[in-house]
């Protein structure tokens, strides 16, 4: 795809669907694949080593909340594994936002510490680690909003 950044071409060039639900255990491969084809996540995840799930939490906090969990590495994910019922999956951090939320983030490619200041997202985790990567943490959501997803 013209002018678009390589990881998205990887993606469109290993013939992986468009409009795969997020979160689902397809949308997290695609993720995967571009993450590890991301040279600026690389970059500013050099020094990064946990995990992190992707939680994506309902008004009813009795109802399955389905998830992605990642294993990260020195700018690569080694790991990346959907669970349709989140809740339980140990993690070092967890970034937790409402379903219409993450629709907006992956849309938008919106600022992951913006949405945790203004209340959209929710973070658990130390966050004295999590704040000394926050460009990783922007590279990274930039990278899930160019996997394609949808109906």
């Amino acid at each position: 795809m013209p002018g678009s950044p390589p990881w998205v071409t990887f993606i469109v060039a290993e013939g992986i669907q468009l409009g795969m639900q997020f979160p689902s255990q397809e949308w997290a491969t695609a993720f995967k694949a571009a993450i590890n084809a991301n040279e600026a996540y690389r970059a500013a995840a050099q020094a990064w080593q946990g995990d992190i799930l992707f939680l994506v939490r309902g008004a009813d906090p009795n109802a399955a909340a389905p998830g992605v969990h990642l294993e990260l590495a020195h700018g690569e994910c080694s790991e990346a594994t959907f669970h349709a019922d989140a809740r339980n999956v140990s993690s070092e951090f967890i970034y937790e936002g409402s379903p219409e939320n993450w629709e907006k983030m992956l849309k938008g490619g919106g600022d992951p510490v913006k949405a945790i200041l203004d209340g959209t997202f929710r973070i658990r985790g130390n966050l004295a680690k999590a704040m000394r990567f926050t460009k990783a943490a922007k590279e990274l959501v930039e990278t899930a909003s160019k996997v394609p997803t949808g109906p």
